[in-house]
C-alpha cells in the first residue's frame, strides 16, 4: 500500500462549480501551492486512494466523453493541461446541474505520481456551511457621510476609525483535511482504470449515480467494503437459519471467516462457500444462489484499510436478559480461554470463561 509521502503532486488547477448561483468560473492559470496546500491535497488523495468505499470502474470507451478528452491531452504541456481541465470541469458542471440536490463545489483538478505511475485526481470539494468572522472598518469620512455621529451641539464630529467584528454564515467553505470527501475520481493515466467515490442523487425523479452514469460514463463494481458487508450478511443469515440457537456453530463460522482474511489477506467467495458450507449441499446451494444474485459468486477481493475488517475481530453476544458478552476472535481461537456448551435437550447455552487472572470493571 502506498504511503502519503509517496504521493508527488505534479500540477493542479482550481475551478468553481457553484450551481447554486449559476456560476461556472474556470481558471486559466495553475495553482502554485506551498507546503501546506500540498499537504492538504496529498491528504485527501491518500484517503481516497486507500479507502475501501471506492469503486473500481472501467470507462465505456466508445461512449465516454471524458475518456475521449484524456486520449487527446498532453499532461506535460501546461496549455493542454489547463484547456483539458476546463473542458472536464464544464462537463461536470452540466452533470451537476441536472440534479437539484447535487451540492455545489470547487473542483481540484490534480495530477500526481506515485510508484512510477501518473494519476489524475478530480477532487469535488463540496461546500460546507459554517460560521466565520467578518471585519468592517469605518474611517472618519464613512462615519461622517452616514451621519451616525453627531455632537451634543448638533455638529457632526469626526471620530477615530471604528472596527466592527461580527459573526456571519459562510456557505462555501471547503472540506477540512481531517475528513474524507464523499465524491472524487482518481484515474490511472497508464491503463485508465478508475477509483471512484460517489453518491446518488435524484435526477428526473430517479436516484442516479450521476458521476459514473452521466459524467464519466463508466462501468462500476461494488466497493470492497460493500462486498464484505454482503458476504458477512449472507453467511450470518444462513447460519442463523440452520443453526438457530447453536452459539458454538455460529462462532465457528465467524472464526473461519476471520481466519480466511488473516491467512490470505483477501476473500475468495467460492473458497469461503466451500469451507463454510461444503459439507451441506443445501446450505452451499443457498450461499451460491445469494452470492450469484449480487454477481459475486466467483469474485475475489481484498481490502486496503484494516478498519474495514474490524467487525471480524470480535463477536458480540447479547442474551435475552440483557447480558452483553464481547469475545475477541483471537481469544476464542485459542480454545483454552472460552468454552461454549449447548444442551441438546433444552437448547440452552452456557458460556465459560477460563484462566482469568484479573477482571476490570468499566
Amino acid at each position: 500500500m502506498i504511503g502519503k509521502d509517496d504521493i508527488v503532486i505534479r500540477k493542479t488547477i482550481l475551478h468553481v462549480l457553484d450551481t447554486t448561483h449559476g456560476e461556472c468560473i474556470l481558471s486559466n492559470t495553475l495553482l502554485d501551492p506551498g507546503p501546506d496546500l500540498h499537504e492538504f491535497i496529498r491528504t485527501h488523495i491518500f484517503k481516497i486512494f486507500t479507502s475501501d468505499d471506492t469503486k473500481k470502474c472501467t470507462f465505456s470507451e466508445d461512449h465516454s466523453p471524458i475518456y475521449a478528452l484524456l486520449q487527446e491531452w498532453n499532461e506535460k504541456d501546461e496549455g493542454s493541461f489547463i484547456a483539458t481541465s476546463q473542458e472536464i470541469a464544464q462537463k461536470l458542471y452540466y452533470a451537476m446541474h441536472e440534479g437539484q440536490d447535487i451540492p455545489p463545489a470547487d473542483l481540484l483538478f490534480v495530477t500526481f505520481q506515485t510508484e512510477g505511475v501518473i494519476y489524475l485526481a478530480l477532487l469535488k470539494m463540496n461546500y460546507k456551511e459554517s460560521y466565520t468572522h467578518q471585519i468592517a472598518i469605518y474611517g472618519p469620512d464613512d462615519l461622517k457621510a452616514s451621519g451616525d455621529d453627531t455632537s451634543e451641539e448638533g455638529e457632526t464630529a469626526v471620530p477615530d476609525t471604528q472596527i466592527h467584528a461580527e459573526i456571519v454564515k459562510s456557505k462555501s467553505l471547503l472540506p477540512a483535511s481531517s475528513t474524507r470527501i464523499p465524491e472524487a475520481v482518481i484515474i490511472n493515466l497508464k491503463d485508465y482504470s478508475i477509483k471512484l467515490l460517489e453518491k446518488s442523487y435524484e435526477i428526473a425523479g430517479e436516484k442516479t449515480f450521476y458521476l459514473s452514469e452521466n459524467f464519466l460514463v463508466c462501468y462500476t463494481s461494488l466497493p470492497p467494503k460493500k462486498k464484505l458487508n454482503i458476504l458477512t450478511r449472507v453467511v450470518n443469515n444462513i447460519t442463523n437459519k440452520y443453526e438457530d440457537g447453536d452459539i458454538q456453530a455460529k462462532m465457528e463460522v465467524k472464526s473461519a471467516l476471520q481466519k480466511e482474511y488473516v491467512d490470505h489477506k483477501e476473500f475468495n467467495i467460492e473458497e469461503i462457500g466451500q469451507k463454510l458450507f461444503g459439507k451441506s449441499p443445501e446450505r452451499k446451494a443457498e450461499f451460491d444462489e445469494k452470492m450469484e444474485s449480487y454477481d459475486l459468486q466467483y469474485d475475489t477481493f481484498s481490502v486496503t484499510n484494516e478498519s474495514t475488517v474490524k467487525k471480524l475481530e470480535k463477536q458480540v453476544i447479547v442474551t435475552d436478559n440483557g447480558i452483553e458478552v464481547t469475545i475477541p476472535m483471537e481469544t476464542y481461537n485459542k480454545r483454552g480461554c472460552v468454552e461454549i456448551k449447548t444442551d441438546a435437550i433444552t437448547g440452552k447455552s452456557t458460556i465459560i470463561l477460563k484462566d482469568l487472572d484479573n477482571l476490570i470493571f468499566k
